[in-house]
């Protein structure tokens, strides 16, 4: 029997704009407040995995987080297409930095728990573009 829940699609679709937002906020706030705003839409016991390895806390993506926006200060994400299915959404997005000759490509598909916040997250990407940039993903 499929898991009911009372997220709306609404709700859903206001968490990722506003992920969105606060990710493309880099270049009038500091990493310290990106990481916060993006941590504060993540449950506390949120685990996700990233092209198949597991990230298993808030902290550990946290971490993750801080460095991608460390050395990007000019990132800005776009969403291309996004498919909500409560508590389920995915999305395609695509990523560049204009400073560091750089563009991403990837998915995202997170659960959404109760409180509207999310507690699953599974992201895909090809990694060469931040391997060439000194990230070690």
């Amino acid at each position: 029997m499929p898991k009911t829940t009372t997220v709306t699609r609404e709700q859903i679709e206001n968490l990722i704009r506003r992920m969105n937002e606060i990710e493309n906020a880099r270049s009038t706030c500091t990493v310290d407040e990106i990481v916060a705003g993006i941590s504060a839409l993540l449950a506390a016991n949120s685990e996700g995995w990233v092209n198949g390895i597991h990230i298993p806390d808030r902290s550990t993506k946290n971490k993750l987080n801080r460095a991608l926006f460390e050395l990007v200060d000019d990132y800005h994400r776009a969403i291309d297409h996004i498919v909500i299915d409560p508590p389920f959404v995915s999305f395609v997005w695509h990523m560049r930095s204009v400073k560091h000759n750089f563009e991403a490509h990837g998915c995202s598909i997170f659960e959404v728990d109760e409180a509207v916040l999310i507690s699953r997250l599974w992201m895909y990407f090809d990694p060469a573009p931040f391997r060439a940039m000194g990230m070690q993903i």
